[in-house]
């Protein structure tokens, strides 16, 4: 009786356990809603562990198994083009997320920039999209025009008198706020040789060259894929077909202790969520806040 419940065992043992796991996984994916490829799989196993058993018992026809076996084949055929389909799929969605969020955090990093330029010359953000691509076009920032270097020596006592009352002792070499004031001694003795040529004049230059047009920038947006800056692309959320704006909230005065600030905040939501189907396929980004003064990114903190 030994010897035949061992053959038992050997006999249907693999059989069971496919049936036995198939049938498990066929509940599981029944009472957990798993998607069509879990199914697929379940019922394929549990099909494969049923043949196996009345295989293994003798009583199936050669020919009955070659017609399960054709339509198991064709099955799992039909399951590998689901599957790859799926999987396809999944990575487009997760590249066009990436894409997507790297274009809008570049977007939102130059609008940044822009509304920090405008607010360094006015004291208050810029409250429409109309207006921001105006200062675009047409704004000017700041900028430090540089020549000549400092002279690496000490102040002579001429120098030292020009620039100081009381004949502070000169114990270090010239600084550049020293030599730049001194660039505008045109009577002193060392003028022609140290300083002629010397310059640090804060000039403006128009916002759209200076900050989108250099070799720097085109080649960071070209490395990234891009492609060139367009001012009327900022406004819209990328990946909407245009559809789409970002949000633009701004505050002239928020009363932080005994001082007050411009506030602002740009948000808006991208069409792709870090994983699919959660959220609604949508993931907000944005900076700034109408709180505080803070413009931190929200992709910052991740």
């Amino acid at each position: 009786m030994t010897n035949s419940l061992s053959i038992l065992l050997k006999k249907y043992s693999v059989p069971a356990l496919f049936f036995i796991v198939g049938l498990l996984l066929l509940i599981i994916g029944i009472t957990n809603q798993q998607d069509g490829i879990f199914m697929m799989a379940s019922v394929l196993l549990f099909i494969a562990g049923g043949l196996s058993i009345v295989f293994s018992s003798g009583n199936f026809k050669t020919g009955v198994l070659y017609i399960f076996g054709i339509v198991s084949g064709i099955a799992g055929v039909f399951t590998i083009i689901v599957s790859y389909t799926s999987v396809n799929e999944t990575l487009t969605y997760e590249n066009n997320y990436h894409s997507c969020k790297s274009l809008s955090k570049q977007n939102l990093e130059d609008v940044r920039y822009i509304q920090k330029a405008y607010a360094d010359k006015t004291g208050k953000y810029l409250g429409d999209w109309d207006a921001i691509e105006d200062f675009i076009k047409n704004g000017t920032v700041p900028f430090v025009e540089t020549q000549g270097i400092v002279p690496n020596r000490k102040l002579n006592p001429s120098e030292n008198k020009f620039l100081y009352t009381g004949n502070p002792p000169i114990d270090n070499n010239m600084t550049e706020e020293e030599a730049y004031r001194l660039s505008k001694w045109t009577e002193g003795p060392n003028y022609q040789g140290d300083f002629s040529n010397f310059k640090r004049d804060t000039i403006q230059v128009g916002l759209m060259k200076y900050k989108f047009g250099g070799k720097s920038y085109k080649s960071s947006r070209v490395k990234s894929g891009f492609g060139p800056f367009n001012s009327d692309s900022l406004r819209h959320i990328p990946f909407t077909g245009g559809r789409e704006t970002w949000k633009i909230e701004v505050l002239d005065s928020v009363k932080m202790g005994e001082a007050s600030f411009p506030t602002i905040k740009i948000s808006g939501k991208i069409p792709f969520a870090k994983i699919k189907g959660k959220n609604g396929d949508r993931e907000e980004m944005y900076f700034g806040s109408l709180k505080t003064s803070d413009t931190e990114g929200s992709w910052e903190s991740e």
